[in-house]
């Protein structure tokens, strides 16, 4: 099959967008954002911060919870929010639902300095390259100094794997047939590393006693909605508002805060599946029937489609 590179679709994200939901779109590097909450912990007096300090088990009575550290030390707080990833160590007992789904996606990611991404690409947009099992997405980042790469492969993949060095050959091998345009943007990339995709089907336990989970320990997803990150700092806000509600009530607290919260994240779990079968991955006449709904489409039609994820955080007040 010849890719033809041609555009589907695309969606005003300038003023209308702004206008619509009441802030930009915007796209930031992890690592700028992690330093943006790291340099409010380390100017916050009530917070201390440890490193090297995974949590492998809890305790709890009435009154407290007590964490056990790999480092054999032990930690006593009035809450754990476990907020420990994919692979929570603190879901393993809230839950006990055994380990992530493998999607059988591989994602491959690198960072290109602005000035060696191909000029007539350099688009101030997050850009979509949609084609038959594999996907590619971009957009600048830092200023304008990189740009963000992630090229993914329905590889049927049967592990998971996380940050592994892999060579320009081996990320080529799942994208020969894409258009040349295309192809090139992935001969940019440099120092490449892999990750086989997993989620969670959605599940309510997120609360035992005095811990709670959060991000992706509670409702990890894939990253076909763009929405990993922006999940898990919503549960953080929501988990803030409820405790400020019910500061003598951690119980009302924390289940207030998994009510408010499964709904949305559920339905934001589920949908990235979707996205991934309908959208980024589809061959022949599924590709041609996403075309042609997507390409009928407005930029408005598609701020409706969005209003209850961009419209809102799920926090009911």
């Amino acid at each position: 099959m010849r890719l033809s590179a041609e555009e589907i679709t695309h969606v005003d994200l300038r003023d209308a967008f702004r206008s619509r939901f009441g802030n930009p779109y915007g796209v930031v590097h992890r690592g700028d954002l992690h330093g943006v909450f790291l340099r409010a912990c380390q100017n916050h007096d009530l917070i201390e911060l440890r490193v090297s300090s995974e949590v492998l088990d809890y305790d709890q009575d009435g009154s407290s919870v007590t964490v056990r550290l790999a480092s054999g030390d032990n930690v006593t707080g009035s809450l754990l929010i476990g907020a420990d990833g994919l692979w929570s160590n603190i879901r393993k007992r809230v839950a006990a639902d055994g380990p992530p789904r493998v999607s059988g996606h591989t994602t491959y990611r690198s960072v290109i300095p602005t000035e060696e991404m191909p000029e007539d690409l350099r688009w101030n947009a997050a850009t979509l390259w949609a084609g038959p099992k594999c996907h590619i997405v971009h957009y600048p980042l830092s200023g304008w100094k990189v740009f963000n790469l992630v090229v993914t492969y329905h590889n049927d993949a049967p592990e998971p794997v996380a940050g592994k060095p892999v060579s320009d050959e081996e990320v080529m091998t799942g994208f020969q047939h894409l258009h040349d345009r295309a192809k090139d943007i992935i001969r940019h990339g440099r120092n490449w590393r892999l990750w086989v995709l997993c989620d969670r089907d959605p599940m309510e336990r997120w609360i035992d006693g005095r811990v709670a989970l959060l991000g992706d320990a509670a409702h990890p997803m894939l990253q076909y909605f763009a929405q990993g990150a922006c999940m898990a700092l919503e549960d953080a806000v929501c988990l803030s508002h409820m405790l400020g509600a019910y500061p003598d009530d951690h119980a009302s607290a924390l289940d207030r805060y998994r009510l408010q919260r499964f709904p949305r994240t559920a339905r934001v779990q589920l949908l990235s599946r979707a996205i991934g079968e309908h959208i980024y991955h589809p061959a022949g006449e599924h590709a041609r029937i996403r075309n042609a709904i997507m390409s009928a489409k407005t930029s408005e039609d598609y701020y409706g489609d969005l209003a209850w994820l961009y419209g809102g955080t799920g926090l009911a007040g």
